[in-house]
């Protein structure tokens, strides 16, 4: 199973969360879920059978992940799922009208040669290309309490895919019984990697993640790992 992808989404006055996860070989399945206050808003199931069918391996199904991901937020940043974010969404409070400086308006007049429908299409098409951090862990490694690991992991551009050099990246375990512990601090290059050794502490009862977190210029990105 392939360590999937965290990203929070603004939407108006909120932040949505969107969490894609692979299920697992025994169930060839790509999750994404849309979340806001908890609750899960959307969610979006996608077979990759056909890759393991065809004898494509993690780097494949990766690919594959990272696509939905970005698909759910650009999918966010577009509207195509306002109707079902909504219904979560808390009801403003009624306030009066009050007098406003009139908006800026679009010349879409046939001297200007675009149609409303092109100028929205236009300012939609911008929405969605924000760029996002996206963190992958690029080796499988056995990650358990009580062992020493070396994580592999690498930060890059949703935009265009290009490697995110001097990101951020924290290691934490949290677990049921304690506090979390920082586990591991480190930089990623100039080609957006970083190999970071790390020791998994024991836990005598309870269970325990890692949460792996990247920060730079473009946000923020995590992973979280079930030990």
């Amino acid at each position: 199973m392939i360590t999937g992808h965290n990203t929070d989404v603004r939407y108006g006055d909120v932040v949505l969360h969107v969490q894609t996860e692979d299920k697992g070989q025994s169930n060839p399945c790509i999750e994404s879920l849309i979340y806001f206050g908890g609750q899960v808003v959307v969610a979006n199931r996608a077979s990759y059978a056909d890759l393991l069918q065809t004898g494509k391996g993690d780097e494949e199904i990766m690919a594959f992940m990272d696509h939905q991901h970005r698909t759910m937020i650009k999918s966010i940043q577009t509207g195509k799922f306002d109707d079902k974010i909504r219904v979560f969404l808390p009801e403003r409070p009624k306030t009066q009208p009050i007098e406003t400086e009139p908006a800026p308006s679009f010349d879409i007049s046939a001297d200007s040669g675009r149609t409303l429908d092109q100028v929205i299409l236009e300012y939609l098409t911008s929405e969605a290309e924000q760029e996002q951090l996206l963190l992958v862990l690029e080796e499988e490694v056995d990650l358990k309490v009580g062992i020493a690991a070396e994580l592999a992991l690498r930060a890059r551009s949703s935009r265009n895919g290009q490697p995110i050099s001097g990101a951020s990246v924290t290691v934490k375990m949290i677990s049921t019984f304690g506090g979390p512990r920082t586990l591991g601090l480190g930089e990623t290059d100039t080609e957006g990697f970083l190999r970071m050794p790390i020791e998994i502490p024991t836990v005598d009862r309870g269970t325990a993640a890692l949460i792996i977190t990247a920060s730079a210029s473009i946000g923020q990105a995590e992973l979280k790992h079930l030990l």
